[in-house]
């Protein structure tokens, strides 16, 4: 199987911690030239380091996806370092959510599509044409498990990652004949510092509802998105690939449960 990324760059936001980290890493490992983004820039500068104290080249750009200037910005500089974006995650994202009856939460509806759309959106805006004149391309959007059915309590973030589901979708058709595949990762729930705060009894509702009766390793999640950057995936293209173990959506829970 072909994963070899040696000669691309990759644009991985998000990537300071938890999934995003870990896919930065395995980019690297396999090639690639990574650029690390974060809103958090102590943090992406400490991937980068790490990715670079490893053999691989990185540098890390603080940035706000949702902010589109910062975008460009960020992108400029990315190729200035390493040349054209050929691999795009979409990986920032916020779980900022709760119940739609709950006016404490209706700021969270602008601030789960400003982040997991609109930045994605950004990103893209200011990427894709390079891979369209070079014929080749590689767009990887992290969605959710929320994809599969929804979560009650949390429609702010599950408009959010089925708005990138659908972007996924229609992109994929389109870009698909310029030669840049559009494809999604939906992760279950890993472990990762979300599922850190959970309570024991959230925790045990999730896992009860598993097959594998764990919660999935960040690297389990970050090879699934390794595999549909690389040349092995090159004739994958709108594909929405899960990596939840199997699980069993949950209904819903309380916000005072979590």
């Amino acid at each position: 199987m072909d994963t070899d990324l040696a000669g691309r760059t990759a644009l991985v936001t998000g990537a300071g911690r938890g999934n995003g980290h870990r896919t930065a890493l395995s980019l690297a490992e396999h090639g690639a030239s990574v650029v690390v983004n974060d809103v958090d820039e102590d943090v992406a500068e400490a991937t980068a380091t790490e990715i670079r104290e490893a053999g691989g080249e990185s540098v890390a750009v603080a940035a706000d996806v949702s902010d589109e200037a910062a975008v460009e910005a960020m992108v400029e500089h990315a190729s200035a370092e390493f040349g054209t974006v050929d691999v795009l995650v979409n990986n920032a994202g916020v779980g900022t959510a709760g119940p739609f009856l709950d006016a404490d939460y209706d700021d969270a509806f602008e601030l789960n599509l400003d982040v997991h759309l609109r930045g994605s959106l950004n990103c893209l805006r200011h990427t894709v044409d390079g891979m369209v004149e070079a014929g080749y391309g590689k767009v990887v959007n992290v969605t959710s498990i929320h994809t599969k059915n929804g979560v009650g309590m949390s429609p702010q973030y599950d408009i959010g990652k089925y708005s990138l589901l659908g972007l996924t979708k229609s992109l994929a058709l389109e870009l698909g004949r310029e030669g840049v595949r559009v494809n999604a990762v939906a992760p279950g729930w890993a472990d990762t510092r979300m599922t850190d705060e959970f309570s024991d009894a959230v925790t045990e509702q999730i896992l009860d509802n598993n097959p594998l009766g764990r919660f999935a390793e960040p690297e389990e999640i970050a090879d699934a998105i390794t595999f549909l950057a690389s040349p092995a995936s090159d004739y994958v293209n709108g594909h929405e690939l899960r990596v939840d173990g199997g699980q069993v959506p949950i209904d819903s829970w309380r916000l005072d449960d979590r």
